[in-house]
């Protein structure tokens, strides 16, 4: 999508001025499949400073800011920083808790860390909201197999939640019924130390075949669990997570070496919360900034490696050392993004009902901006007639908030035209073009 800022619009002109906006980046084509990993505690200062300044220990994370748009400065949810409330947004694309002054339905509502034995997210959640979809819901409903592997036993409330009790109807009707349960494969334990590379044995086992999962999602518990035995500044520590290189590394490896895989995938990568914070072995102080700041790499066809994640989001900003809230209007990368994202590289829609919604910036027909006598024009070339004019008053904080213009619009052959004719009513708008269709 093509954004447009014009500021300023009070003031007159004698002559007539052309603005013009255009995306030159290269953007995500779709991809055929989706791995989505989740490095319980890993944080994104202590990372920054292994790649930095011990690039030979950590040769796949190394390997990934080459290869994918990156960020170490993400973010966790705003109020709890610890596992499965985390892990709730991530799958539903909700916040925790209710933001200030937003519907009661927005958040999951999620914050127990430690699940009884029969919660689910939609019976022990937030209760204004009686299903939480979650990513796999779309896949699913959509027709595509899926798979769920978790270092933590506690995260079964995700499997449970989307099984085929819990799981909600089937919604899409033209793909067929593919039942209440959301995940085809599920293995659910508790995996800790060098024995993660068994869990990452049995991704890895279905990641070869000729037909793998379309979307798999795997929980790694390292380096959290030697994050709270050790510290998370400790040498155990970075041990832990170069045993996660090593383990990210045989996931790349095996994406390269399968050509059903191979420059069709999408590989997200980021943490629930970081850690090391208030206390050098806990991370349930969300306030503090190693708890809630983590990484965030995309490697997917058409991403240009090495490059800033924050550049290719129109809705997303990069919030420094801020404890950035829901309500700010430029919203930071959480890791709550992650399946909305993942849906929108596999050409789905996003989550119903989720918050968290990153916005592509896409190449498309550029905007053009001219004022003159009072009057402001907004024109694009358009010969097939596919793109939508949306504006907003205020930079959005999702993309839910851009509004399409559906009326004042004319064509002059191939050239659409929307023409305020008292510009000095406005003092700032924002404009964009959006691809009609899914």
């Amino acid at each position: 999508m093509n954004s447009l800022l014009f500021p300023g619009l009070r003031c007159s002109l004698a002559l007539m001025t052309c603005l013009c906006f255009s995306a030159g980046l290269a953007t995500a084509a779709p991809a055929t499949h989706v791995i989505q990993v989740s490095l319980d505690g890993l944080g994104g200062y202590y990372l920054q400073f292994f790649v930095t300044n011990a690039p030979a220990q950590f040769p796949n994370f190394v390997r990934l800011t080459q290869e994918s748009a990156h960020t170490f400065n993400a973010r966790c949810d705003y109020d709890i920083s610890e596992t499965v409330p985390n892990h709730a947004s991530i799958f539903t694309g909700r916040p925790v808790m209710q933001p200030a002054g937003q519907p009661n339905t927005t958040h999951h509502g999620y914050n127990n860390n430690f699940p009884g034995s029969g919660d689910t997210f939609h019976l022990s959640g937030n209760a204004n909201v009686k299903y939480k979809s979650s990513f796999f819901d779309v896949a699913h409903d959509y027709g595509l197999s899926t798979a769920l592997y978790t270092g933590k036993t506690r995260l079964g409330i995700c499997d449970r939640s989307y099984d085929v009790t819990n799981g909600a109807l089937d919604r899409v009707a033209e793909a067929g019924d593919n039942g209440r349960d959301k995940i085809d494969f599920a293995s659910i334990a508790d995996v800790s130390g060098v024995n993660i590379s068994n869990e990452v044995n049995t991704l890895i086992q279905n990641l070869t075949n000729a037909a793998p999962r379309r979307y798999s999602f795997i929980h790694i518990a390292e380096p959290d669990l030697t994050g709270h035995s050790f510290g998370w500044r400790s040498a155990n520590w970075s041990n832990a997570v170069r045993n996660v290189d090593t383990q990210l590394g045989r996931i790349l490896d095996v994406i390269n070496a399968n050509p059903t895989l191979s420059n069709n995938t999408a590989l997200i990568v980021s943490a629930d919360h970081g850690g090391g914070g208030v206390v050098a072995n806990g991370h349930t102080e969300s306030y503090h900034v190693t708890n809630y700041t983590i990484p965030f790499f995309l490697c997917a066809p058409g991403v240009p490696g090495g490059s800033d994640i924050y550049s290719l989001f129109y809705n997303r900003g990069n919030p420094g050392t801020n404890r950035t809230d829901y309500n700010s209007p430029l919203q930071p990368i959480r890791n709550g993004d992650g399946g909305n994202l993942a849906l929108s590289l596999l050409g789905l829609p996003p989550i119903p009902g989720s918050y968290m919604v990153p916005a592509m910036i896409t190449p498309g027909a550029p905007l053009f901006i001219a004022r003159s006598a009072g009057r402001l024009a907004v024109f694009w070339v358009d010969a097939s007639g596919d793109n939508i004019l949306e504006a907003a008053e205020a930079f959005p904080a999702n993309a839910n908030q851009w509004q399409p213009v559906t009326g004042g619009i004319a064509t002059n052959d191939t050239t659409r035209v929307f023409t305020i004719t008292n510009a000095a009513e406005i003092s700032t708008r924002y404009f964009r073009l959006r691809k009609s269709g899914p």
